[in-house]
C-alpha cells in the first residue's frame, strides 16, 4: 500500500464501534522541541489527557487524573474533546510528529497504530479479560480497552403501566421481536406516546439487530467481509418498523436525536445501550424507565463497544504514560472509575457495586455474558481492523440503510452495496 492510500484509508477502519457516546484521552503537554510527551514545571511533570465524553460521564477520567497527582503528584491534564473531532486531532497530531503520550480513543488509526507502546505487560498483571485483548501483527498488545459498553433497551416505566402493557425483566424472558413491536405499539396508542420505539441513527445498534435476527452482520470469511439471508430479513424488518407510529423515520433520515427524544417522555421505548444509564439517572426526573432486555428473534445477543487506553512511542514520557495506565488498571482505582462513570468493568472477575441503577447495570454484564451473536468479537475487530490493508470510509451499514430507508434502493440492494463498501470497492 502507497503511502498516500494509507494515509486516505485513516478513517477506514471503524467498524461499528462509535457508541458508547465513547470518548479519546490522550497524555502529553507539548515538550520544549515540540513534542507532545510531557513537560516539568519546577520538578513537577505534567502529561495531557485528551478525550471527548468524559462530562457526559461524570468526569470519571477527570477524577483519576486528580487522584493520581495527589498520589504521585504529576498532572494529567484532561482535555475535553469534541466527540467529533477527536480523530482529527490525533490525525494532524501525528502528522506534525506531535502525539500525545497516553489517549483514549474508540478507534485505532492505521495512520498512527504503528507508533503504539507494547501494553502486554500492563495487561496481563492487571487482569484484563482476554476476551476483549486484541494482538498487532508482531504480537504485541497496542491497545487496553478501558471500558467496556453494549447495545440495550430502555422502556419508560410510566407509558407501560399508564397503559396496562407488561414487559420482561430477565434476559431468560426476552420477549421476541415480534412480541416487543405489539406492546409498543399498543403503548403508543392506550398511553397517548408519539412513537413506539427509537434507535439510534447508528451501524453498531443496527448490527446488533442483525445479530438478533441470526446474522453474522458481515462478518470476515476469510480475508472478505460476507452478508447472509439474516442481514437482509433484519432490513426489511427494519424498513416496515420505520412508519412514523412505530419508529420515527427522521432519526435515520434527518439525524434527530433519539436519545433527545426519549428524555422527552414521548417514546416507549429506546433501543441504545449502557452508556446511556448515568446520563439517564441524573437527567430523567418526569418518569420512571427501566432497563430490560433485548428483543430476540433467533438469538439473545448484543452488541459490544467501548474505549481503548493507549500510550504512544518516543513522546519524551513513555515511561511516565506507562505508569500512568499501570496505575489506572488497579482494581481500587479501576473499580472508582467505573462507578463514577457508570461504566461496565474489562478487568476478569471484578466486582463494581454501583452508586446507582445497580440492575441496569447487572443487566447489561448478564446479556455480555450469554451474548450469541454470531459475528465477530467487536472490541477485538476496532484493533485487528486498524492494522488491516482493507480499505472503507465511514459507516457502510448506517449509511446504505439511510438510502434504503429514503427509497433509493431495498433491502438485498443495501446489503449487496455494504458488502462491497466494506471489501473495498
Amino acid at each position: 500500500m502507497s503511502e498516500q492510500t494509507r494515509i486516505s484509508s485513516i478513517s477506514r477502519r471503524q467498524f461499528g464501534l462509535t457508541a458508547f457516546g465513547l470518548s479519546a484521552i490522550a497524555v502529553g503537554l507539548s515538550a520544549c522541541g515540540g513534542g507532545g510527551g510531557g513537560t516539568t514545571d519546577g520538578g513537577a511533570k505534567t502529561l495531557q489527557l485528551v478525550l471527548s465524553g468524559d462530562t457526559n460521564q461524570g468526569g470519571a477520567f477527570a477524577a483519576a487524573a486528580a487522584k493520581y497527582k495527589e498520589a504521585t503528584g504529576i498532572t494529567i491534564e484532561v482535555v475535553d474533546v469534541p466527540t467529533a473531532d477527536i480523530t482529527t486531532k490525533l490525525k494532524n497530531a501525528a502528522t506534525a510528529n506531535d502525539l500525545p503520550a497516553l489517549a483514549r480513543v474508540t478507534g485505532l488509526d492505521p495512520l498512527w497504530v504503528n507508533q503504539l507502546q507494547d501494553l502486554t505487560d500492563i495487561a496481563k498483571s492487571r487482569n484484563i479479560d482476554e476476551k476483549f485483548l486484541q494482538e498487532a501483527p508482531d504480537g504485541t498488545i497496542p491497545a487496553i480497552p478501558s471500558d467496556l459498553t453494549a447495545v440495550g433497551l430502555f422502556v419508560n416505566k410510566s407509558l407501560f403501566a399508564k397503559a396496562g402493557v407488561a414487559f420482561p425483566t430477565a434476559i431468560e424472558d426476552a420477549w421476541t421481536w415480534d412480541e416487543f413491536v405489539a406492546a409498543v405499539n399498543e403503548v403508543r396508542e392506550k398511553a397517548g406516546a408519539k412513537y413506539g420505539v427509537v434507535m439510534d441513527r447508528s451501524g453498531h445498534r443496527l448490527r446488533a439487530m442483525m445479530y438478533e435476527f441470526g446474522s453474522s452482520a458481515f462478518a470476515k470469511e476469510g480475508d472478505k467481509y460476507a452478508a447472509d439471508d439474516e442481514a437482509v430479513e433484519t432490513l426489511e424488518y427494519f424498513q416496515k418498523l420505520n412508519d412514523d407510529k412505530t419508529m420515527p423515520k427522521s432519526v435515520w433520515l434527518s439525524g434527530e436525536d433519539g436519545n433527545a427524544m426519549f428524555k422527552s417522555g414521548q417514546v416507549a421505548a429506546y433501543y441504545s445501550g449502557s452508556w446511556q444509564v448515568a446520563d439517564f439517572n441524573k437527567n430523567i426526573k418526569d418518569f420512571e424507565w427501566m432497563s430490560v432486555p433485548l428483543p430476540k428473534k433467533e438469538a439473545n445477543a448484543t452488541n459490544l463497544g467501548g474505549g481503548f487506553m493507549i500510550a504512544f512511542k518516543d513522546t519524551g514520557a513513555d515511561e511516565e504514560a506507562k505508569k500512568f495506565i499501570e496505575w489506572f488498571y488497579d482494581d481500587a482505582n479501576y473499580t472508582e472509575f467505573a462507578k463514577l462513570g457508570g461504566y461496565l468493568p474489562v478487568k476478569a472477575d471484578l466486582k463494581v457495586d454501583y452508586p446507582f441503577q445497580q440492575s441496569s447495570f447487572e443487566l447489561y454484564q448478564k446479556q455480555i455474558a450469554g451474548n450469541e451473536a454470531k459475528g465477530d468479537n467487536a472490541i477485538k475487530r476496532v484493533v485487528a481492523e486498524a492494522y488491516a490493508e482493507t480499505p472503507f470510509s465511514g459507516d457502510p451499514l448506517r449509511e446504505e440503510t439511510v438510502k434504503m430507508l429514503g427509497g433509493s434502493q431495498d433491502a438485498k440492494t443495501t446489503v449487496a452495496n455494504i458488502v462491497k463498501l466494506y471489501n473495498g470497492a
